[in-house]
């Protein structure tokens, strides 16, 4: 029986103050995928109308939408719906986000060689760049 070999797996949504993604985050989303560390495995985008309805548009209903979408995803559907009721519940009227669904591409080898060592995760945190940016910017104001 063949086991699976995936990097670590990382859901992140980005909310935007309008209904559409911009497309310089588009721009940028590409160029990280091309690099190849790494893999887009879902992705998915949440709006909520001025009304307050909610639409959430999976990769195949995006059309030219969204410049990404030649893509053909492995995982789609890892973004759940319990995930996409998450992200609308913290969307503002007339706004909207982008779900990726990542696995970290770079980190295969390194899982594969711990787990034939025997070796176990003991511990894994997302620090959001926001706050290794805040703590970076505060020391270099104390030098």
């Amino acid at each position: 029986m063949a086991t699976s070999s995936f990097g670590p797996v990382e859901i992140v949504a980005i909310a935007f103050p309008a209904d559409r993604i911009p497309s310089g985050v588009q721009t940028a989303v590409a160029e990280v995928l091309a690099e190849g560390t790494v893999t887009l495995l879902d992705l998915a985008v949440v709006r909520r109308s001025e009304n307050g309805d909610v639409e959430f548009l999976e990769l195949t209903d995006l059309g030219d939408e969204i410049e990404i979408t030649d893509l053909q995803l492995s995982s789609a559907g890892l973004a759940g719906e319990e995930d996409l009721d998450e992200v609308a519940a913290g969307l503002a009227p007339g706004t909207s986000a982008l779900v990726l669904v990542v696995e970290h591409t770079w980190a295969r080898g390194v899982v594969g060689a711990a787990a034939d060592a025997g070796g176990v995760v003991l511990f894994s945190e997302r620090i959001p760049a926001e706050v290794v940016n805040e703590v970076a910017d505060l020391a270099l104001a104390e030098d």
